[in-house]
């Protein structure tokens, strides 16, 4: 039995006290037959010293979704009107409704307006699915008030919709195409921070990724690596807003085609992840002339994560490059060297740290980029949204335009959107 175990009311239920109750969506079976009757139920679990009233409407709507389509499932109780469920208690509300004839393979089905886990169904075609795995039982029971010690029986039972009522609900369901999955991420980190020193700046960084094949299709189910072929832009600006007109001090813009699989391997129960990513890039600042700057490289990129990646670790991800075509500036090498150490360690969820680090080929040159970041949830009770981050930036280059000069240290405080 498959089952979503949810952790707040819906809220077309109208459920008092919902952060001490719960709600278990169930399904009998794990295979429905398409086009045949959908039985559910609602399980209302009451832990709090106070009866549980819900008020259920006479028809209750569900989101049922492929990776393709997906359709507004109306499913009715057995029973609309007030349930009250007593402290400690439990009551079972059947619910019924139609698979549509059109659906075949893995569907989710979740409660509308609500965060919670999908319930996980398998829909096959009506032949090839058991008699019973879609027959409708006679009734089902459901517990006008389920006192302790009662588990598994209910108070009262009333038989379910008729089939005529569930082919007249089926109707208003519409079975609909959904927009190809997107293929967008973040590569790297988007911020807007404001600070300076030698005058108010601002700095900002856009990054997504796009990967290229889409992982079912028929290339990548032939060729299991091409779904990891991934084509990524990043641009970071220097907003000069000390002076009067307000200019663009220099932006950098970064394409590039890579390859990436940042799970190759695990160890240590997962705790220990190494991946690695590879390819060719491109940087230059747009301008001409005397302020020109560009370079193109082949990089590889190892990463290794200690802890969970998505909440406390640490990771160092090293980018080793070469320079192709930097006539425009051969000594490049000389203030940026040939690898950017990414290193960092927090949790996303709390106080996160990371640095980029550069050492050139001449010994007096050379950068650091530190940053840390906190949740703005966190800071504000949950209104907002993002990180508060605070980044210093010390030596040469901060811009491509000023490679070989250093500027003075820079500290500046802002927002970042994703990490």
């Amino acid at each position: 039995m498959y089952k979503v175990v949810i952790c707040a009311l819906l809220a077309a239920l109208s459920v008092p006290g919902a952060a001490r109750s719960e709600i278990t969506l169930t399904a009998p079976s794990p295979e429905v037959s398409a086009g045949a009757a959908l039985n559910l139920q609602l399980i209302l679990t009451n832990e709090t010293e106070q009866p549980l009233v819900v008020t259920l409407p006479e028809v209750l709507r569900l989101r049922m979704e492929t990776r393709s389509a997906m359709t507004l499932l109306e499913m009715r109780p057995e029973r609309s009107g007030m349930v009250e469920v007593a402290p400690g208690g439990f009551a079972r509300i059947g619910l019924q409704g139609q698979v549509p004839d059109e659906v075949t393979g893995a569907v989710t089905v979740t409660p509308t307006g609500l965060r919670t886990a999908p319930l996980m169904l398998e829909v096959l075609a009506a032949a090839t699915v058991p008699a019973q795995a879609g027959a409708a039982p006679a009734e089902v029971a459901v517990a006008d008030a389920i006192q302790p010690g009662q588990a598994g029986e209910a108070l009262a039972s009333t038989p379910l919709p008729s089939a005529d009522q569930s082919s007249q609900t089926q109707a208003s369901t519409t079975w609909v195409d959904k927009p190809p999955p997107l293929a967008l991420s973040v590569y790297e980190p988007v911020y807007f921070l404001v600070g300076g020193d030698g005058g108010l700046n601002a700095k900002f960084q856009i990054s997504l990724r796009y990967r290229l094949f889409d992982d079912q299709g028929r290339l990548a189910q032939r060729l299991p690596w091409i779904d990891d072929l991934y084509l990524a832009y990043s641009q970071t600006s220097l907003w000069d807003l000390g002076e009067l007109s307000k200019p663009f001090r220099d932006s950098s813009y970064r394409p590039r085609l890579f390859y990436a699989n940042y799970d190759l391997a695990r160890f240590n129960d997962g705790q220990m992840r190494l991946g690695v990513e590879g390819g060719f890039g491109h940087e230059s600042n747009g301008k001409d002339g005397a302020e020109s700057r560009s370079f193109n490289m082949w990089y590889l990129r190892p990463t290794l994560t200690v802890g969970d990646p998505q909440g406390l670790r640490f990771f160092i991800a090293p980018l080793l490059h070469n320079y192709v075509s930097d006539d425009e500036n051969p000594d490049l090498k000389d203030y940026r060297g040939y690898v950017d150490w990414l290193v960092g360690f927090g949790s996303k969820g709390g106080l996160d740290f990371w640095a980029t680090l550069r050492k050139g080929e001449r010994s007096s040159y050379g950068s650091a980029e530190l940053n840390v970041s906190y949740p703005l949830s966190k800071l504000s009770g949950g209104d907002l949204t993002g990180w508060l981050t605070l980044q210093y930036f010390g030596g040469y280059g901060e811009s491509l335009l000023d490679y070989n000069r250093k500027i003075d240290s820079q500290l500046r405080l802002g927002i970042s959107v994703a990490l």
